[in-house]
């Protein structure tokens, strides 16, 4: 399967139309259950700050672990770069990212606590809460509103 194909079979419509569109100029990694790919994370960065720009997972491999794994491999993947913050978007109604992201120990914050350049990298515009986790030195205080 290739990456559009899977993007296309684990996100909503709204959704895989951003990823698709910004697919190319992502890294992307991918979750393989038995040599299937059944999940993965769009990454992109900005100065010191790693985002998860797209995570899905096919629908019958959710709650199964796939999530958190590829959200560890982003943090893995940000800190081998030197970058000292990740985040993420999501909205309040999708409790299960919210989960996911809080048992990790991400911070959340509401969209308009947040610098405009933080929502511009996630293209957060429809998500009303940022997710933030510290892989350094640096404070997710950084990215709020002054």
């Amino acid at each position: 399967m290739d990456i559009d194909e899977l993007i296309s079979k684990s996100l909503s419509i709204f959704d895989k139309y951003y990823a698709l569109k910004n697919v190319n100029c992502s890294k992307v990694l991918v979750a393989k259950v038995n040599r299937k790919e059944v999940g993965f994370a769009e990454l992109k960065r900005r100065k010191n700050i790693g985002a998860i720009f797209y995570l899905g997972v096919l629908p019958g491999y959710r709650g199964k672990g796939i999530g958190k794994d590829m959200v560890r491999r982003a943090e893995e993947y940000f800190k081998a770069k030197g970058l000292s913050l990740v985040v993420a978007s999501t909205r309040s109604w999708n409790i299960a990212a919210v989960r996911m992201f809080s048992s990790l120990g991400y911070k959340i914050i509401k969209k308009e606590k947040v610098q405009k350049y933080i929502i511009e990298l996630l293209d957060a515009t429809e998500d009303d809460l940022i997710l933030c986790k510290e892989l350094g030195h640096s404070s997710c205080d950084e990215i709020k509103r002054k």
